[in-house]
């Protein structure tokens, strides 16, 4: 006890103190507030994670910086403006929007507050509201000169003009030797590398391997389907027309001209201009129709009409144009069903018996094989298998148990270690040891030839595209103009949408958009095109200048987030000289004792 920390204070602030309990206090409250937003319950190393620890540091700190300094200040604020904000603000307003007082209490409850310190804290917050807001920017935006200036950067657009050389205009591609081919599998690996590959022994347990050793009884059958009825009963479907008037009389109205002979959907759309499929409500149960239209809509006939029937919504007419008739199905249509369920259910009792009598002998260290023989299961021995689960044939790997689960255990152990039982989501209960491991390797040349080959010589027609849009953007700094250069192998020229620094890059790479805005009139550039496959070399087509008045939802925008920006730097350079003026303490070794 005299060893404890909890009566210790955490954090200084001039004369101002945080105890280790109202930091406990406010901590869970942000832990609280997070898991809300998350829809989850935080763990106390998710919540390290999200960096509450110093979420919490900060906003305690923060506030007392404020507060302090507002003393020092001498700003003062009356009981009646306190108690003003609690009972105007809302936090605490009921489903009418009064003050509540029940409610006042819950909260203050729930958060750790008595009244006093609720009123004390809130006092100090309104006070420290004071002085911050002596320290916002005028109107809130920030001054017309930075806001125009860097409008004018950020919403000038350009339209690039360029011409295009594909890879696939290139021909009189060349065969590679064996060492130019050797050279560049060897320079890109990731495609002619073969993947690492293991052998293992597995035994496994499911309750699907005890189905032949359990037996059903009639009994168990009928019981199964007594407590399952419901799932074999099909409800009525009724196929439905229906109008929706505004008032009685002209719901009346529309029956009588029904009853005289006038069809369903003619009246509909004589009376409310309504089409075959606007009135079509398609096939319903009872449960799928207002409370009001339920009993009236199922004790029609084939192809009568309803009476008007108010809801809601206003007076219907209903036209059942079809039933079907609800239905049961007997114990007989879903016997090899009910007893494939019982089954391996019943087997699901006995893979665990079995699976705790494998954890016994795992215990006791014996080996996958050992196991086996010791419960009555089967080991099996694999082939070589990737991380996908393919042997080395390219084709999957059938049987194994659980194989996502049971393929990345696979590879996340090394030959020798320890075998111990894994329970799998889908119920199954498997061991697993690697007996062999082959690393990942270059594929020999032959293996691959084929595949390299047509890589190289993709990759030759790039280059070769390079070499000649490098050429062309010689000859455009030369003078020549872009519209003179089309050719076999050179697009006729083209223009790009118009595009912003940032955003969409209309049909350009992000490089060549940025470039695209370096650029002066007369200078060029080369980059890749979109699709990988072929270069363009490109210039300035167009200048478009901001217009903040065609845009003036972006200026606006774009003023706030500037003026906003100033606010938060503003605030932040403010607390920083208080930090050094008044000076702060944080005690985070007493701070970790907690967390």
């Amino acid at each position: 006890m005299l060893g404890s920390s909890v009566g210790s204070d955490v954090i200084e602030v001039g004369d101002k103190t945080v105890t280790i309990g109202e930091f406990q206090r406010e901590y869970q409250r942000n832990v609280n507030l997070w898991s809300q937003r998350l829809q989850t319950q935080l763990s106390a190393d998710q919540a390290r994670q999200f960096g509450l620890p110093q979420m919490t540091i900060q906003t305690l700190q923060s506030r007392l910086l404020v507060e302090v300094r507002a003393n020092q200040l001498n700003l003062g604020l009356g009981d009646g403006a306190v108690l003003d904000d609690i009972r105007n603000g809302p936090t605490f307003r009921n489903e009418l929007g009064q003050f509540d007082r029940f409610m006042f209490q819950q909260v203050l409850r729930q958060n750790g507050y008595s009244e006093n310190e609720y009123v004390e804290i809130l006092r100090n917050e309104l006070k420290g509201q004071q002085l911050v807001q002596s320290l916002t920017v005028p109107g809130g935006t920030a001054p017309a000169v930075l806001t125009d200036t860097i409008f004018g950067y950020q919403a000038e657009q350009r339209r690039a003009a360029y011409v295009e050389v594909l890879d696939a205009t290139i021909h009189d591609v060349p065969a590679p030797t064996d060492e130019q081919l050797a050279a560049y599998v060897t320079e890109n690996p990731g495609p002619f590398t073969a993947p690492e590959y293991r052998k293992a022994v597995y035994l496994s347990v499911s309750a699907a391997d005890f189905i032949g050793q359990v037996e059903v009884t009639d009994e168990e059958l009928q019981a199964e389907y007594d407590g399952r009825t419901s799932e074999f009963q099909t409800p009525e479907h009724r196929a439905i027309q229906q109008m929706i008037f505004e008032t009685e009389d002209a719901a009346k109205a529309a029956q009588a001209r029904i009853t005289e002979g006038a069809a369903f959907d003619v009246v509909a759309q004589e009376d409310l201009q309504l089409s075959a499929s606007d009135i079509d409500l398609g096939k319903v149960t009872k449960t799928d129709l207002l409370d009001e239209l339920q009993a009236p809509v199922f004790a029609l006939t084939a192809n009568e009409v309803s009476a008007p029937i108010k809801t809601v919504l206003g007076w219907h007419l209903v036209k059942v144009t079809n039933i079907e008739p609800a239905a049961t199905q007997s114990l007989d249509d879903v016997k090899d069903q009910l007893k494939q369920d019982i089954a391996l259910r019943l087997g699901a009792d006995l893979a665990y018996e079995r699976s705790t009598a494998l954890m016994d002998v795992f215990a006791g260290g014996a080996s996958v094989e050992e196991a086996a023989e010791a419960v009555g299961a089967t080991a099996v021995t694999t082939d070589w298998i990737d991380r996908t689960g393919k042997g080395i044939d390219g084709k999957a790997t059938d049987g194994l148990p659980a194989p996502a689960q049971f393929l990345g255990e696979l590879f996340a152990k090394s030959v020798g270690d320890e075998t111990h039982l894994t329970e799998a989501q889908n119920g199954t209960y498997y061991a697993v040891a690697v007996t062999e491991v082959r690393d990942a390797e270059l594929k020999e040349l032959d293996a691959v030839r084929e595949q390299a080959t047509a890589a190289w010589q993709a990759d030759w027609r790039h280059k070769q595209a390079k070499t000649i849009a490098d050429g062309i953007l010689e000859k455009a700094k030369q003078g020549t103009l872009l519209a003179t250069l089309s050719s076999d192998q050179v697009s006729s020229l083209r223009t790009s949408d118009a595009i912003r620094r940032s955003g969409p890059a209309g049909g350009l790479t992000p490089d060549v958009q940025e470039t695209l805005f370096t650029l002066k009139d007369g200078e060029f550039a080369v980059g890749e095109n979109t699709t990988g496959t072929g270069y363009i070399v490109y210039g300035v087509d167009s200048v478009i200048a901001a217009d903040a008045d065609k845009d003036a939802v972006l200026a606006d925008t774009m003023s706030q987030q500037i003026g906003q920006s100033l606010q938060q730097d503003l605030l932040s350079q403010y607390e920083t000289y208080l930090e050094k003026e008044i000076g702060v303490s944080v005690k985070t070794n007493l701070i970790q004792e907690y967390l």
